[in-house]
C-alpha cells in the first residue's frame, strides 16, 4: 500500500495552472533529469568496482550423491586456490568451476574447516585474477558494500547496500557445518541461495566478506529481506592460508572461554526465579585446546550468570561471542556474573584458551 500511495501522490497535480513551471506540450518527450554529480561519481565507482572484482569471483558447481549444489568463489591466487564455503561442498564429491569468461574446469577439494564454514578448491589454471582482501577490522557500520556471486545459479550478479552491523552471530541450524558463526558483517546488499561463498567487497573492490546466509523471520521461516551475513575478510584469510598450506585448520587463533549456556530471557528466568531476566546461564563447561576450561579453572560456576565481559553488558550468547571474538588466547578477561538468588554482581578474571578447531 505504501508504494501504491507513494506513486499515487507522485503523479498528482498539484496545481491546475498552464503556467505551471515544468508543464510540457502533450506528446513531447519529458526531460531528462539531471543527475548531482555527487550521485553520477558514486554510481561510476560501482561500476567501475564491479567490473574490476566480476573476473576473480567464479561460480561453484557441487555434484555427489544424486544431487548437486551451487554456490559462488573466490580466486585466491593466480595459480587457481579458490575459496568457498563448507556448506556448498559438504556431502558432494565432484566439483566444477565456472569462471566469469564463461569456461569450465574441473575442481579438487584442498581443505575444509566446517565450524567457520570456509572451504578451499583447486583448479589447474593459471594466469587467474586473484580478489583482493581487504582489512574487515576497519570496516564500519554504513560504509557501501557490494555482492557479487551466483544468486540462483543467475553468474556474476551484483547487489548493492550497505554495512548494516557488526560482531553479529548466526546459527546455521541443524544442517549446517558450524552450529554458531560468530564475528559476522550484517549487511542489507541481498544475498539469496547461490551467493554463498561470493564476495562482498567495498568501494575499493576490496574484499571485506565472503556472503554466508540470509537472516530468516522468526514467525515463517521465510527469508528476511535485507538482512544478510558474511565472513570476514581477515578470518577468511587465516583459515584459507592454513587449508592452502596444510589442508585443515591446525589452530583456531580464537579466544575459549569454555562454557556451554542459554540466554536468559524473562520467560527463563521467571519459571526458574533467576535474579536477572537477561544474560548468559552457564549451564555446563567445554574444553578448550589443553582439554581444560578456563572459566571452570577461573572459579566460574555452573548456575553463574554472566552479565557483562570487559564492563561491557551482555544480555545474550550473542553478546559474549562478539566480544570474545576479537580476543586471542591467553588475553585474560573480566567476566562480571551473579551467582545465587542475589542479583549482587561479581568479577571474575578468567585467562582465555584456544577455541578447539573442531
Amino acid at each position: 500500500m505504501l508504494s501504491v500511495l507513494a506513486v499515487a501522490l507522485a503523479g498528482c497535480d498539484l496545481g491546475s495552472s498552464s503556467t505551471q513551471t515544468g508543464a510540457r506540450t502533450p506528446g513531447a518527450p519529458a526531460p531528462t533529469v539531471a543527475v548531482p554529480s555527487s550521485a553520477q561519481d558514486l554510481q561510476q565507482t560501482v561500476i567501475n568496482v564491479i567490473h574490476t572484482v566480476q573476473p576473480s569471483v567464479v561460480e561453484v558447481k557441487s555434484q555427489g550423491g544424486g544431487g548437486g549444489a551451487i554456490g559462488s568463489g573466490e580466486i585466491l591466487t593466480n595459480d587457481g586456490y579458490i575459496v568457498t564455503n563448507d556448506h556448498v561442498v559438504e556431502g558432494f564429491s565432484s566439483f566444477s568451476v565456472v569462471l566469469s569468461n564463461g569456461k569450465t574446469a574441473p575442481a579438487t577439494l584442498v581443505g575444509k574447516a566446517p565450524s567457520d564454514d570456509l572451504a578451499v578448491l583447486k583448479i589447474n589454471q593459471t594466469d587467474l585474477q586473484p580478489i583482493t582482501i581487504g582489512d574487515s577490522s576497519k570496516v564500519q557500520v554504513g560504509q557501501f558494500a557490494i555482492a557479487i556471486g551466483s544468486p540462483l545459479g543467475l553468474q556474476q550478479s551484483a547487489t548493492f547496500g550497505i554495512v548494516s552491523a557488526l560482531d553479529r552471530s548466526a546459527s546455521e541450524g541443524p544442517d549446517g557445518p558450524a552450529s554458531e558463526l560468530t564475528g559476522l558483517i550484517q549487511t542489507s546488499a541481498p544475498i539469496n541461495p547461490g551467493n554463498s561463498g561470493g564476495a562482498l567487497v567495498d568501494l575499493q573492490g576490496q574484499l571485506i566478506g565472503i556472503p554466508t546466509l540470509g537472516a530468516a523471520n522468526p514467525e515463517n521461516g521465510a527469508a528476511a529481506n535485507g538482512i544478510g551475513f558474511a565472513i570476514p575478510s581477515n578470518r577468511v584469510k587465516f583459515v584459507s592460508d592454513q587449508l592452502i598450506k596444510n589442508g585443515h585448520l591446525t589452530t583456531t587463533g580464537q579466544g575459549f572461554l569454555g562454557i556451554d549456556s542459554a540466554d536468559v530471557t524473562p520467560e527463563l528466568a521467571q519459571a526458574n526465579n533467576l535474579p536477572v531476566d537477561s544474560g548468559v546461564l552457564v549451564i555446563d563447561f567445554a574444553n578448550d585446546t589443553s582439554g581444560k576450561s578456563p572459566a571452570q579453572q577461573a572459579g566460574i560456576r555452573v548456575g553463574d550468570i554472566i552479565v557483562a565481559i570487559n564492563g561491557h553488558d551482555v544480555t545474550s550468547t550473542g553478546d559474549l561471542s562478539g566480544e570474545l571474538i576479537s580476543q586471542s588466547p591467553g588475553t585474560q578477561v573480566t567476566i562480571t556474573v551473579v551467582r545465587g538468588s542475589s542479583s549482587n554482581r561479581q568479577d571474575i578474571k578468567v585467562t582465555l584458551g584456544e577455541r578447539p578447531t573442531s
